[in-house]
């Protein structure tokens, strides 16, 4: 960028990236000799550049959705996990629409909350390490199997676990682990794929998982709300 005529075609192009693909912040370099020019104001509206369609949907292979649905059609321990990406996706009604349709429990990481209500009946978030280390068939949202999950890696997940993953960038995929339903796409695209190529009850949670992990929640609710009394009683 040379001219002081640059600078609308750099923020439209700054804005595209920004919000495009993988969202993230954007750092445009304006010369200090650029920003001390002085250009006619007409002149100047006549270089804004107007963005269209700044991020174009990117649509799933439908093989691959149908793949993911299979797995988790044919799962007995179903498990959604939702990260970063899916609260930046700005779809969370095409979300809570997969997650209540299918009953799939979920667990949130710490970006992802709030998509959903934590007092959700279908959040594992009270029981974590269960739901990670008995999972069998697990659907990445917005999630990368990093170090925050422990790089998909047993013990703290299932060893024969099989993941479905819902991003972006196909460069994410088989990172860590290998990935059995790529899913690359836009998060909003391919949830309402995945709604719509699914067929009424094709994927159903099996009542004793549901059991399980509402068992593991309100023990570790009870023991954390002892410990707090207790606490709180020693600080009296």
């Amino acid at each position: 960028m040379s001219r002081a005529e640059d600078i609308g075609r750099g923020v439209a192009r700054a804005i595209r990236t920004a919000v495009s693909g993988r969202p993230g912040g954007v750092y445009l370099d304006i010369p200090a000799a650029v920003l001390g020019e002085v250009i006619d104001a007409e002149q100047a509206a006549g270089t804004l550049w107007r963005v269209v369609n700044p991020a174009p949907r990117q649509l799933p292979e439908i093989e691959a959705v149908d793949c993911a649905i299979d797995l988790l059609a044919g799962a007995e321990r179903p498990l959604i996990v939702l990260g970063k990406g899916a609260a930046y996706a700005q779809a969370d009604e095409r979300i809570r629409e997969f997650v209540e349709t299918t009953g799939v429990p979920y667990l949130p990481m710490s970006m992802a909350k709030g998509l959903l209500p934590d007092d959700h009946p279908q959040s594992a978030a009270t029981a974590r390490s269960l739901a990670l280390r008995s999972a069998d068939v697990v659907m990445l949202v917005g999630a990368r199997l990093n170090w925050l999950l422990g790089h998909g890696d047993a013990p703290q997940w299932n060893p024969d676990a099989k993941f479905i993953q819902v991003d972006i960038a196909a460069s994410e995929m088989d990172s860590n682990q290998p990935i059995a339903a790529p899913l690359v796409g836009d998060i909003g695209s391919v949830m309402e794929a995945l709604v719509e190529r699914s067929k009424p009850g094709q994927i159903t949670v099996a009542g004793p998982w549901r059991e399980e992990i509402s068992a593991k929640s309100a023990q570790n609710v009870a023991k954390m709300a002892g410990r707090l009394e207790a606490a709180q009683t020693r600080t009296r």
